[in-house]
């Protein structure tokens, strides 16, 4: 018989009390909850609130409390039955046999499970302080976490040996029964003794959306595999249905973003850092449930994988696996990591992750490039399979109004970007800016480079000098650069705080937006040096090659040996003319 309990635990992750309650209570949102008139007594204040994150309702006057499948029975007098099929209906759920057929399961007493695990992690947390197990101390020196870290995130460590946690829990007074069941012990095959599941391992105590620890993940210390390990599936514990570091990013500010990165440890290093956002699935591709809790915290949050082959798999799965959900407001951005790198590295680098989620792509923008990432669509037939290819994915989408604007945008961007368009292959990277000729992009691009790398003005800056913009600002913030080189290395502000600092607010937000830097990838803070710098050279390249050429690289030369006021002349007249001929 499955477990009824499960069952009715997603049914609470996959709808929203807010709407369920909402359509007989009208609620307006008062901080992180919902307030309104009690549907159970006569009040004129509202005293009834509704918690999307802990998934009840409550009633300071009448003392009304409950979920969603008790709201049911409570305001429409329906059955317990009769409330699970109209959920299941709406979450779009087959209603498990036993529901169907009228049983009701006993509900089991979860109790010694959780005290149990409640104990084991305050063992492990005394045991990470233990002047016997100092090897750990080398681990989180080399990992630079602080002892308020440590204490936040209850991070502790298993010892060597079988029998340990064993050992303390039996003393306890927990069964063995009962530590099998908790995922705290393991029986390997053809074995009759229980022995600790987790052993010589770092570990991270893992918290259901109420705040409580129901399962551990463990980091080998030494080198060997499984270099991480999990708890297994328990009565309370389900992978699939919760997010590490959920029950911290519970208290981010509203504006502040919902990181979703890979591991235990970019979630730790990045909420140290000061993301207090930073979420991850527990070894798993991001699944639907997980999908549905991120958005009770934040409408669009932002997906980091790596850059290489394996994240661009895994962010197709999740771009595809979002669709179905997607509801007006909600949805899902992407931000790509240099090759090799994960957001613990690159904190521990110093890099600026905020300069990476600024240039996070919107789902539609993600997904063109999927479909149409250094493919051809040069005949009738290739451009017909391309239509057919995001038709299925607009199509994918359940909410009917969200459905319609995602097939009426790819609609524009094909029209746009493939049927205008002469090149038989799509780049590398492929949309247009909208209302941006050839030029304005390559400018915006060239600065934005500088800005993500600034260390490349040491042999780019006489280049810088050499050009002028079209547009008025963008010359402008040019100077400004120029001006910020020339002061050397002895000032203290960053190039962009500089460039802020004198009002260019606008053009930086500009040059920095995804709609430009979805032109270059290597104009992004997250390429090489390597590549900022070819990238410079091809667009640089470009913009002379536009401007006269050889002419042009004839006078910069005659400036070089000449130093000259003449010659500087005879350069920015030449400049100009050939301005004017453009």
């Amino acid at each position: 018989m499955q477990n009824q309990g499960r069952f009715l635990d997603t049914l609470r992750s996959r709808l929203s009390i807010a709407e369920i309650v909402g359509a007989k209570v009208k609620l307006t949102r008062k901080g992180r909850e919902f307030v309104g008139l009690c549907p159970f007594h006569h009040e004129k204040t509202p005293s009834f609130t509704v918690s999307e994150e802990k998934e009840f309702y409550h009633c300071f006057g009448c003392g009304a409390h409950g979920d969603i499948v008790r709201f049911l029975m409570e305001a429409h007098n329906y059955t317990f039955i009769e409330a699970v099929k109209e959920l299941s209906s709406r979450a779009g759920l087959s209603l498990p046999l036993e529901f169907s057929q009228g049983e009701i399961e006993p509900q089991e007493d979860l109790s010694p499970l959780q005290d149990a695990v409640q104990e084991a992690s305050l063992w492990f947390q005394k045991n990470l302080f233990l002047s016997k197990y100092g090897e750990t101390f080398h681990y989180i020196e080399r990992r630079k976490l602080t002892r308020e870290t440590l204490k936040k995130f209850s991070i502790g460590f298993a010892p060597e040996g079988r029998h340990n946690l064993q050992t303390h829990l039996k003393e306890k007074g927990f069964s063995e029964e009962t530590l099998l069941k908790a995922g705290l012990l393991t029986q390997g095959e053809g074995s009759t003794t229980p022995y600790d599941r987790f052993r010589r391992r770092l570990m991270f105590p893992i918290h259901n959306t109420k705040g409580q620890v129901v399962a551990f993940g463990g980091r080998l210390l030494d080198k060997g595999e499984p270099k991480y390990l999990n708890s297994p599936e328990t009565p309370l514990f389900s992978k699939g249905k919760l997010l590490y570091g959920y029950i911290f990013a519970k208290e981010k500010e509203k504006a502040d973003p919902l990181i979703i990165v890979e591991g235990y440890m970019d979630v730790i290093s990045l909420q140290q850092a000061g993301y207090k956002g930073a979420v991850a699935p527990l070894g798993t591709a991001l699944t639907e449930d997980q999908i549905l809790i991120a958005w009770r915290l934040s409408p669009e949050p932002i997906l980091c994988f790596d850059g290489d082959a394996a994240g661009y798999k895994a962010a197709v799965r999740a771009a595809e696996r979002v669709l179905p959900l997607l509801k007006p407001g909600y949805s899902l951005r992407f931000a790509f990591l240099p090759q090799g790198e994960d957001p613990d590295s690159l904190i521990q680098k110093g890099v600026s992750f905020q300069e990476i989620l600024l240039q996070a792509s919107s789902l539609i923008d993600t997904l063109w490039i999927f479909l149409t990432q250094g493919k051809t669509f040069k005949t009738p037939e290739q451009k017909t399979a391309l239509q057919q290819q995001y038709t299925l994915r607009a199509q994918a989408i359940k909410n009917l109004e969200v459905q319609k604007s995602y097939l009426y945008a790819f609609k524009d961007l094909f029209y746009k970007n493939i049927v205008g368009k002469k090149e038989a292959t799509m780049p590398a990277v492929a949309l247009k800016i909208r209302n941006l000729n050839l030029s304005l992009i390559q400018e915006r691009l060239l600065l934005a480079i500088l800005l993500n790398h600034p260390n490349l003005l040491d042999e780019t800056s006489d280049d810088l000098a050499f050009l002028e913009f079209k547009e008025t600002r963008l010359h402008e913030m040019r100077e400004a650069i120029l001006r910020f080189y020339g002061k050397g290395i002895g000032h203290k502000q960053s190039l962009k705080d500089a460039l802020l600092s004198e009002g260019f607010e606008r053009e930086v937000s500009e040059v920095l937006s995804p709609q430009v830097l979805i032109h270059g990838a290597f104009a992004k803070i997250s390429a090489s040096y390597e590549e900022a710098r070819e990238g410079w050279r091809e667009i640089f390249n470009r913009m002379q090659h536009t401007l006269g050429g050889n002419d042009l690289k004839s006078a910069r030369d005659h400036l070089a040996d000449e130093m000259s006021v003449e010659a500087w002349h005879r350069l920015k007249m030449l400049k100009k003319s050939t301005f004017v001929q453009d």
